[in-house]
């Protein structure tokens, strides 16, 4: 996979599953995390990580503290979200 599509792929992570994108991108990015392993991974905990957050918390937590905690989970993990 190119760094290019992997780079969008982890960009635009949230519209993708919010459904939020148009359709010709989001086939894009289906497609790019069908072949992609790590984009893939890094999908799926996006993905849990929402809905853990959301079944715990009244509200949606603010950006900035879902950018903390990835931030945080990087430097934790090496590798993660590559």
């Amino acid at each position: 996979m190119s760094k290019r599509n992997c780079d969008d792929a982890i960009a635009n992570v949230y519209l993708y599953i919010d459904n939020e994108m148009g359709f010709v991108h989001s086939v894009k990015i289906k497609r790019h995390l069908r072949h992609c392993t790590g984009c893939f991974g890094a999908y799926r905990f996006e993905e849990h990580l929402k809905v853990v957050i959301r079944d715990r918390v009244q509200e949606e937590p603010k950006q900035e503290v879902l950018d903390r905690l990835r931030s945080f989970l990087k430097d934790q993990e090496p590798g993660f979200g590559d």
